[in-house]
């Protein structure tokens, strides 16, 4: 292709048939530009729903470590409410 060019670049007339070759490949750089202009376009989207999904984990994640915490709370609450209870029913059996 590039041995074409150069070649049509010296002749000081272009016969029709390069005037149309060269129009297709013309049309054929266009659409390749559309197709890369869509791909980074898609791209920078899917960028942006991977940096969303990392800080939706990052937030699920301490959402986790705070529920986990409250939960053990709340065991160590019951455990002691039922060392008391059991406590009670023993001191009442005596």
């Amino acid at each position: 292709m590039k041995e074409r060019i150069e070649r049509l670049k010296k002749l000081t007339y272009i016969p029709q048939q390069e005037i149309v070759w060269l129009i297709e490949q013309a049309e054929l750089l266009v659409k390749q530009q559309e197709i890369i202009e869509e791909n980074k376009r898609q791209q920078e989207v899917t960028v942006h729903q991977f940096r969303q999904a990392q800080k939706d984990i990052q937030h699920l994640n301490g959402d986790r470590k705070r529920y986990k915490q409250a939960l053990e709370k709340i065991i160590t609450n019951l455990n002691f409410a039922i060392t008391v209870a059991q406590n009670e029913l023993d001191g009442d059996v005596k």
